[in-house]
């Protein structure tokens, strides 16, 4: 789906639905400007056309909705919307960042009731570790559409059309790859890098446009929730330690082959 819009009485365009919401959020576009886009009859606001009315009304409050459609059965005044808001791009990192340590949190948690011996590919510093967080992280978004990193920051994601499981696990991957760089230590600050420089660029992702799956800040975060990270990090790092208590021998004998140096002096703090 191609828009065009006019600006300066010429038409300009086309650009996907991503663009136009990323031109509204920087300033460049209004939700006045008129537009079109194919099926269309005529040219009007950018909030009235089919393909972006639904994001036009995510921010509106449940009064403004429920007064707009009483509104249009009678078919009387305009439909009052609010522009829509992206989330901030320290919002999203930090939503990434809780979802991370939830699921390691979970998943050592799950291994650890089950009793299982240690192997390398079980530590959080390792990719195979991660490869069940697209999968979970796919599901929560089909469902709920947003996951509890995201819901922290007061984030959840507007889909274009129906958006399956396989789509948001499309996504998941996606994000896995080349927004975190598979967990490797040297990939994920370039992927990082990156991906930092086209969402503030663009002020979306490269996977919000490929999978047509668009982060929509639904409520402002408020300072008390920020500051309630802090510990909630801590928590997670305490349980993570516990859950892998069990296997310290094991590791530091794994750690004592690959890095002597680092192992005595783990060692030397431990007994210290």
């Amino acid at each position: 789906m191609y828009i065009y819009w006019l600006e300066k009485q010429q038409r300009c365009g086309p650009a996907t639905v991503p663009d136009v919401l990323s031109k509204i959020r920087l300033g460049e576009l209004t939700w006045e400007t008129l537009g079109w886009h194919s099926g269309c009859g005529e040219w009007q606001p950018l909030r009235l056309l089919p393909a972006l009315a639904d994001f036009a009304k995510l921010d509106a409050s449940p009064e403004e909705t429920e007064e707009s459609e009483e509104e249009s059965k009678d078919g009387e005044g305009e439909l009052h919307v609010r522009s829509v808001r992206l989330p901030a791009l320290m919002a999203r990192f930090t939503a990434r960042v809780t979802d991370c340590a939830i699921y390691a949190t979970l998943a050592l948690g799950v291994v650890h009731a089950f009793g299982l011996p240690f192997h390398p590919y079980l530590l959080p510093g390792h990719p195979l570790f991660w490869v069940g967080m697209p999968v979970l992280e796919a599901m929560l978004l089909r469902i709920w559409r947003t996951t509890p990193g995201k819901r922290w920051m007061g984030i959840r994601m507007a889909c274009m059309n129906r958006a399956g499981f396989l789509t948001m696990l499309g996504r998941s991957l996606y994000v896995f790859v080349f927004g975190m760089g598979c967990m490797l230590p040297l990939l994920m600050p370039i992927m990082w890098f990156f991906s930092y420089l086209n969402v503030r660029r663009r002020g979306l992702a490269r996977w919000d446009i490929l999978c047509r799956v668009i982060p929509v800040a639904f409520s402002p975060v408020r300072p008390g929730m920020v500051f309630l990270l802090i510990p909630f990090f801590l928590l997670c790092m305490q349980l993570c330690s516990y859950f892998m208590l069990p296997w310290l021998p094991d590791m530091m004998q794994l750690m004592q082959e690959q890095n002597p140096q680092a192992a005595e002096f783990i060692q030397l703090l431990m007994s210290s």
